[in-house]
């Protein structure tokens, strides 16, 4: 589903909107994940806590989140209700005009240690992105003739906050090179899921012992290996429920579980529903 990879759901746009409530345990935001593209968080209603990398902060109500591309990241429950908003814009679309991604958007998408910049919801980058996701969900609900061309020039306005952002923010540090590691290895998670891990696999992807790959998957995602690579293998069988027909045991077998009763007791244990019960509500 995601290195993730996304549905983009905006006509022609590489462009994926979506709202979630984490109390909801629906949201592909709660697990840590990374993928190919950016990802904007606006926080709607209460407080969510953000990681990315070994970073850990607190997002209120009207902060912005801005988290670049490769960064392992997630959100986590506070206790109190909340939602959020995500946008996640395709790279395909930021280097449609060479020119501009060259010289405004390649200096902070390819800058590892730009991994993410918060706004304040009384900052003004922050009220100003939020009027433009604000009217680009209202433009795509109305999906009136030519309505991608004006979600684009939104794009392009966010974009410019996030220029911004980058070159009045400090001198980066050195890049941590444990993250580097782990990415690596969720990365080798996300393209070999469907086949039949363990934990020597996913340490040898990143080049290091079963115990130092434990150590790291603890220490940024706070699961071990296995648990993350079934968390996602569910993530991506969530996603087969909802968007095709196959059987569930085939589902089962193409997201890497060879045994069907086990993905059905993980899937209940994950969402408290069973997958036919998902799928029925999903429809």
């Amino acid at each position: 589903m995601f290195a993730e990879t996304f549905h983009f759901n905006s006509g022609d746009l590489p462009v994926f909107t979506c709202r979630e409530c984490l109390q909801e345990h629906q949201a592909h935001s709660e697990m840590a994940h990374l993928h190919k593209d950016i990802e904007i968080i606006s926080v709607l209603k209460g407080n969510i806590d953000c990681r990315t990398g070994d970073e850990r902060f607190n997002l209120k109500k009207g902060d912005i989140c801005f988290i670049n591309k490769d960064q392992l990241h997630g959100l986590y429950q506070t206790g109190d209700e909340s939602s959020h908003r995500i946008l996640i814009i395709g790279n395909e679309l930021l280097k449609k005009i060479p020119s501009l991604y060259k010289k405004y958007i390649k200096v902070f998408l390819e800058d590892m240690s730009f991994s993410h910049v918060r706004f304040e919801g009384k900052d003004s980058h922050a009220d100003e992105i939020n009027k433009n996701i604000n009217a680009m969900e209202k433009i795509k609900k109305k999906a009136l003739p030519g309505y991608e061309l004006e979600m684009l020039s939104l794009i392009y306005k966010i974009l410019w906050h996030l220029y911004n952002a980058y070159i009045q923010g400090p001198e980066a540090g050195p890049p941590d090179n444990n993250l580097i590691i782990l990415e690596k290895m969720t990365e080798y998670v996300y393209e070999h899921f469907d086949e039949p891990l363990t934990l020597d696999i996913i340490a040898d992807s990143g080049n290091i012992s079963r115990s130092q790959c434990s150590k790291l998957f603890k220490q940024y995602t706070d699961m071990s290996p296995i648990s993350f690579l079934n968390h996602h293998r569910l993530e991506v069988s969530r996603d087969m429920l909802r968007s095709t027909d196959e059987s569930i045991a085939n589902i089962a077998f193409a997201c890497g579980f060879s045994d069907q009763s086990y993905f059905n007791r993980l899937f209940l244990r994950e969402y408290a529903c069973t997958p036919l019960e998902y799928r029925r509500s999903a429809v």
